[in-house]
C-alpha cells in the first residue's frame, strides 16, 4: 500500500507492518494506525512514527539505548494484557532541537510496541521520571 508521509514523501509499505495503537498517543487519540520508519543512513537510534491516517502527523522517536543506561519504566498492570502479553520494543518521544545536542526525550511516557502482533501504546509510567530529559546531556531539563 502507498502511504503519504511528512518527511519521506509517498512510500510503499506492507499492510502487515501497520501498528495499531490500543492505547493511543496522548493528545492524538483519534489516530490509531502508524508505521515505524527507520532511515538506514541514520541507523536505528532514531525512527519516525508516521500516522497512516494523516500524512502530517509524525513523531521523531529515540531508542532508549541511546541513554547509555538501562531504561525499564514500570508499566501499568493492564498494558501487557492489552498488548497481547509481550512488549518487544520501547521508544521515547523526542524533541529535536536545531543544535542536536539539545535534543530531549520523554522518559515518563514511552511508546511500547509488540512487533509480534503489531500493537502499540503510549503509557504513563508510575515511576518518578522526567518528561523532558536531555538525551545527550543526561539530565532533567526545565
Amino acid at each position: 500500500m502507498k502511504i503519504n508521509t511528512r518527511d519521506f514523501g509517498c512510500i510503499e509499505a506492507d499492510e502487515k507492518d501497520i501498528i495499531t495503537f490500543v492505547k493511543p498517543i496522548l493528545g492524538f487519540e483519534e489516530y490509531t494506525k502508524f508505521i515505524m520508519l527507520i532511515d538506514d543512513e541514520i541507523g536505528n537510534g532514531f525512527s519516525w512514527l508516521q500516522s497512516v491516517e494523516d500524512p502530517q502527523l509524525c513523531f521523531v522517536m529515540a531508542n532508549p539505548d541511546l541513554l547509555g543506561t538501562a531504561y525499564a519504566p514500570s508499566l501499568p498492570d493492564d498494558v501487557l494484557e492489552t498488548m497481547g502479553g509481550e512488549i518487544t520494543e520501547k521508544w521515547l518521544m523526542a524533541v529535536i532541537k536545531e543544535d542536536i545536542k539539545d535534543t530531549s526525550v520523554n522518559l515518563k511516557s514511552p511508546v511500547v510496541i509488540n512487533t509480534n502482533n503489531f500493537t502499540g501504546a503510549q503509557i504513563v509510567s508510575e515511576d518518578d521520571l522526567p518528561i523532558r530529559f536531555g538525551l545527550f546531556s543526561g539530565k532533567e531539563l526545565d
